[in-house]
């Protein structure tokens, strides 16, 4: 069997939603006729721990983990953040880079590896493939799950700085054999961007879901005498925030939409303080739980117990593109969706499998109108949706790993 080196930073014990992107293609990809070696870091710089990830892992798949070179554990959260943007400029994993590099080379020549494959964030590991791409000239795939430059959760200190991302950025894409983006919109702005870049080599493999773990979830029996709103994931800054469904959600309850003892949500996952200053400022406490980070199995039981869901995606740059990985969850989940959404490829997907209540995500009175109708459909016994479960399959996590097999079939083919 074929073997692929798959590098990629975020690895289970590490939890999150890239992470299970990986997951699920190392899961499946033997079963259309490839085997996976993982290389990965030994600890990641980051908080995030999910164990029960790892029972996705078939017991063959060799993992190899190498140090880095990190920042002080001590230093304050701020203090990397200045250091990794203006001084380490790719991102704080750059110390990765030689490391992974070098376990690389040893992997290529030892096991035999046919094709590498990098994911990012972080955009050290695409260096990595570079440097492996350069050195051993195996086939490569670059795998994007958010844009580099265009990233709407990223900013640059300085002209300068952006334009080093995207020189970076540029080599990467030209030099991949194929490059793998997670939406449409997204390729159109790789292709946009950089002009010279052959069209035929960028492609789009979306995030998607598994069905198996929908049938191990088990349901967390919220209160029947309440609608209950779920959101599942993090929010990142000031950009992807819940600040303006929390304005709307008490301009529901100060208008009399709908009684405060009447909802209750739930963010399950980790929160920022300033969003839980705002749940105190806003006396949102009892009514919005926050779970903190939990397993992705359990957040799935939170999703099946859910009578609305709720997605946020915010209106900057570059945010028309963004497919984030919880919706596909979502749609699997067969629930409605309250959507604060910009127009782009988030709204036209929710528009044609027909579960999202589409509203602008920075207007908190329209939301709290799209909470009220959701209440009274609730009230009423009529809060149901019916996906298009045609449009919901194509995102099944079998069928995706069965494309990036294609894509490997066809790259090494064109090497011998």
């Amino acid at each position: 069997m074929p073997k692929v080196l798959i590098v990629a930073y975020y690895f289970p014990p590490f939890g999150g939603g890239g992470v299970q992107r990986t997951v699920k293609f190392v899961k499946y990809l033997p079963e259309f006729g490839w085997q996976p070696e993982i290389l990965t870091v030994q600890q990641p710089v980051a908080d995030l721990r999910d164990g029960s990830l790892e029972t996705d892992i078939p017991p063959d798949i060799v993992v190899h983990r190498t140090s880095g070179l990190w920042l002080p554990h001590w230093f304050p959260w701020r203090l990397k953040n200045y250091i990794a943007r203006w001084l380490l400029v790719v991102d704080q994993q750059l110390g990765w880079l030689p490391f992974a590099t070098r376990e690389g080379i040893k992997i290529f020549q030892k096991e035999g590896i046919d094709v590498i494959f990098t994911t990012s964030a972080p955009y050290t590991a695409h260096l990595v493939g570079l440097k492996l791409k350069q050195q051993t000239n195996l086939p490569w795939i670059a795998d994007f799950r958010d844009p580099w430059v265009g990233n709407f959760s990223l900013t640059f200190p300085t002209f300068l700085h952006r334009q080093l991302a995207q020189r970076l950025e540029q080599k990467i894409l030209e030099t991949a054999d194929r490059v793998v983006v997670v939406s449409e919109p997204m390729r159109q702005a790789f292709l946009g961007r950089y002009t010279r870049l052959d069209a035929n080599r960028v492609v789009v493999i979306p995030n998607g879901y598994d069905p198996s773990d929908f049938e191990i979830a088990e349901p967390i029996n919220p209160d029947p005498t309440k609608m209950t709103i779920v959101y599942t994931g993090s929010f990142y800054g000031r950009v992807q925030t819940p600040h303006y469904f929390l304005q709307g959600l008490c301009i529901a309850f100060d208008r009399g939409y709908l009684p405060k003892q009447a909802v209750q949500v739930y963010f399950v996952g980790s929160i920022s303080q300033s969003i839980h200053r705002q749940l105190k400022v806003l006396n949102l406490t009892n009514t919005v739980k926050v779970t903190g980070h939990i397993p992705h199995q359990r957040s799935i039981g939170y999703l099946l117990s859910a009578d609305v869901l709720l997605l946020v995606i915010g209106v900057a740059a570059g945010s028309n593109v963004v497919l984030t990985g919880k919706i596909f969850e979502y749609l699997a989940a067969g629930k409605p969706i309250l959507a604060l959404v910009p127009p782009g490829a988030a709204a036209d997907l929710l528009n044609e499998v027909g579960v999202g209540y589409i509203v602008p995500p920075d207007d908190p009175d329209a939301i709290a109108k799209a909470i009220a109708d959701l209440y009274s459909a609730w009230q009423h016994g009529r809060l149901t949706v019916s996906p298009d479960q045609a449009v919901v399959a194509r995102y099944d996590r079998r069928r995706l790993a069965g494309q990036l097999a294609k894509i490997l079939d066809d790259i090494s083919e064109s090497q011998q």
